[in-house]
């Protein structure tokens, strides 16, 4: 008997646990002016200290994706949350920073807080959007961004507030519209294997011809290899890194031209 008894206190335990996981994660959803009414199991007072911005093409073509950037600063400024959202389209996940739930497939939050180096520093995360339907000429992309006291307490000791709507035109597609597969933006994907032992490979994507740089720099920010320099037309690409010569640790990989600059960050084990 006394078995059967903590064998139901073990479950109910178990269950108690799930539906308390299940309840937190889905607090991450419905903080946009779209899905729901800001952060507010942290506090439900809006701080205009925290500014939060999204940048990324105003215009796609139906089918295209576009890559954007939720950027926040101000706040506490310890680590950092974030909410997306757009009404028509496809909200696209680009790295393993953010997330997509079941029940809002229409928005993307953090898979994770995401630290501020410093108190005046500002932090982005980089999310994809596809525009899906050319009778809706305008979508919106709505965001939202969480600062931190990084107590993993929610309370009004963290601050929140929206970020300006953010208008997308939606382009219908015709026989005189080339290249609409093309991004609307420079991607630069995550290397692969990550981490790595000795290579890996960078690929990328580009909508414009434009000479092109790919460097690798060590944790320092010091440069130590050039991949690519040169004139390059729009399409895809993707190198080889040889990481034979270098010690473990970690390093960065910045793909830049006159009109972007990207910078991921990748880890060598040996």
């Amino acid at each position: 008997m006394k078995l059967n008894y903590l064998l139901a206190i073990i479950f109910l335990a178990f269950v108690s646990i799930v539906i308390i996981a299940n309840v937190d994660e889905t607090n991450l959803i419905g903080c946009t002016e779209l899905n729901g009414y800001g952060c507010v199991c942290h506090t439900v007072e809006i701080d205009t200290s925290v500014k939060v911005w999204v940048e990324g093409p105003d215009s796609l073509f139906v089918g295209q994706t576009g890559l954007y950037r939720m950027f926040m600063t101000g706040g506490p400024a310890e680590a950092g949350g974030y909410n997306v959202a757009g009404k028509f389209g496809e909200m696209v996940l680009v790295d393993t920073l953010s997330f997509q739930h079941p029940l809002s497939m229409n928005e993307l939050t953090q898979a994770f807080s995401l630290p501020f180096p410093t108190y005046e520093d500002t932090i982005y995360w980089e999310f994809g959007y596809k525009a899906l339907n050319a009778t809706n000429e305008w979508d919106t992309i709505y965001s939202c961004g969480l600062s931190l006291v990084w107590d993993s307490i929610p309370d009004f000791h963290d601050r929140w507030n929206f970020g300006p709507k953010f208008p997308v035109k939606i382009l219908a597609v015709t026989d005189n519209n080339e290249n609409i597969n093309q991004p609307a933006e420079f991607v630069l994907y995550q290397n692969y294997p990550n981490p790595f032992n000795p290579t890996t490979t960078i690929s990328w994507q580009s909508s414009v011809s434009c000479r092109q740089t790919l460097k690798i720099y060590d944790a320092q920010g010091i440069e130590i290899k050039i991949l690519v320099d040169e004139y390059m037309p729009s399409g895809s690409y993707e190198v080889n890194f040889d990481a034979s010569e270098l010690s473990s640790g970690i390093y960065f990989y910045k793909l830049e031209s006159n009109k972007f600059s990207i910078t991921k960050k990748m880890l060598l084990l040996k």
